[in-house]
């Protein structure tokens, strides 16, 4: 395989990691609902998308900081999900 090939195939690795390992949660904003802060969201990241000339930045790492530095200034915070408590009969 040609090197570009394979350097696509570990990004895409780390991506699916990334999103089977991450944290979970989701960004909030007194007085918004889920679907506006979704939108909100897509706004983010079209913003993310313009400021690599509208190609899928090669560090997803600072993409993804574009997009949280997008929403907090756009007033929301992320807030992680709380585990679920396991209970257990013994």
């Amino acid at each position: 395989m040609r090197q570009r090939e394979m350097m696509l195939i570990a990004l895409l690795a780390a991506l699916l990691y990334g999103c089977e390992t991450g944290p979970s949660g989701r960004w909030v904003q007194p007085g918004k609902t889920d679907q506006e802060a979704q939108g909100d969201y897509a706004h983010c990241q079209k913003v993310a998308m313009q400021e690599s000339e509208g190609q899928r930045s090669t560090d997803p790492f600072k993409e993804s900081g574009v997009k949280e530095d997008c929403m907090k200034r756009m007033g929301y915070s992320y807030v992680k999900d709380q585990p679920k408590q396991s209970y257990s009969r013994y």
